[in-house]
């Protein structure tokens, strides 16, 4: 690596920051993150970057690369462009499967319509950089980013971000080694493996983000994935989603599946809970969307569940009280509903906890 391209990553860097400096953020852990990265960003710029060997340069190029990907999602995850309601419920989720605060959700806006997806970040990577840095610097990156991409256009949608459960449950996944655990107990330590065990890995991972979402938000995210998916058959990355929404459905109906079995062995292994119900349904017939006024919400449990809510009365639209308003209108108003649902409970909690 020559110091020509770390000099021009720089001078990159110098004109993201300047921009990224009036982004205002929906909590005080992504201001500290943004000043870390600052000040790494600052010591890299006063270093004699000439005299490290190539070794070191090379990682220094890897260090600000790293810096442009965290000034991505966070200019991405700023309070204009995704909603703290979202942010919200997602860090609640969170919090029930990691103890330790040592993790951001940061999301990406993609052009594409039907984008969301999870992105790890290399640990190993993580452990290196702030060894080097910590050494060097005496400076520390002290969270690392659950990065997760969804589409610009739906940033605002509580239908279709029902999905982000599903790709928070991936991050949970990988973070406890739950698939992995699963995969090398049934096929052990290969050099190789086949096409099918590694199909069969896919699909486990992909069953485990469908029932951990379906934990809190029952089969909302599988009415997402019907819209977007119906007659999909199996993929090598992804089961048919029949099978995916059938899978959702026993768990929901709490009927004995062998494969959340193992997911709970892994868990208890690890002194996790276990994969269960996480969420009261509303019914919708009763509920307070009837009236065109928010849900009351009186619990987390309730609140992860307006999702569900939120389906639930855009599926009965036609006949539900939303019939009344012009089909165009329909929309905007669950839309609303859902966010103001969300935003009160978090409001008043937040209040009563002062």
């Amino acid at each position: 690596m020559t110091v020509k391209a770390i000099e021009l990553q720089l001078l990159q860097l110098e004109g993201i920051f300047s921009k990224s400096k009036a982004n205002i953020y929906s909590d005080k852990k992504k201001e500290k993150y943004f000043e870390e990265l600052y000040f790494l960003f600052e010591a890299i710029k006063n270093a004699d970057i000439e005299n490290y060997d190539d070794n070191l340069k090379g990682v220094h190029y890897q260090i600000l690369n790293y810096i442009f990907g965290a000034l991505e999602f966070l200019d991405n995850s700023t309070l204009n462009l995704i909603p703290f309601e979202t942010v919200s419920c997602l860090e609640k989720v969170l919090d029930d499967w990691i103890s330790d605060d040592n993790f951001i959700i940061a999301t990406s806006l993609s052009n594409r319509n039907l984008d969301f997806y999870f992105m790890g970040e290399n640990v190993e990577f993580f452990k290196l950089m702030n060894d080097t840095i910590e050494k060097l610097y005496e400076l520390k990156i002290s969270k690392r980013l659950i990065k997760i991409v969804l589409p610009r256009v739906l940033s605002r949608d509580y239908l279709s971000i029902v999905v982000l459960y599903h790709e928070l449950g991936h991050f949970i996944d990988i973070e406890l080694n739950i698939s992995q655990n699963i995969f090398f107990k049934k096929n052990g330590f290969k050099p190789n493996y086949t096409n099918i065990e590694i199909q069969e890995h896919n699909h486990t991972m992909e069953y485990f983000a469908d029932v951990f979402a379906a934990q809190y938000i029952n089969d909302a995210s599988n009415l997402f994935l019907n819209y977007i998916s119906a007659g999909t058959s199996d993929s090598q990355t992804h089961p048919a989603t029949k099978k995916r929404v059938e899978f959702v459905d026993k768990f929901l109906n709490e009927e004995t599946i062998s494969l959340i079995d193992e997911f709970n062995l892994v868990l208890a292994a690890q002194s996790k809970q276990k994969i269960e119900i996480r969420h009261k349904v509303f019914d919708a017939d009763s509920s307070d969307f009837n009236e065109f006024i928010p849900q009351q919400i009186n619990s987390d449990n309730e609140l992860h569940a307006v999702f569900k809510l939120g389906w639930d009365f855009w599926n009965n639209s036609e006949t539900n009280t939303l019939n009344k308003v012009p089909k165009k209108q329909r929309y905007n108003i669950i839309n609303n509903l859902v966010e103001k649902s969300i935003s009160n409970y978090i409001v008043v909690s937040k209040w009563k906890n002062l």
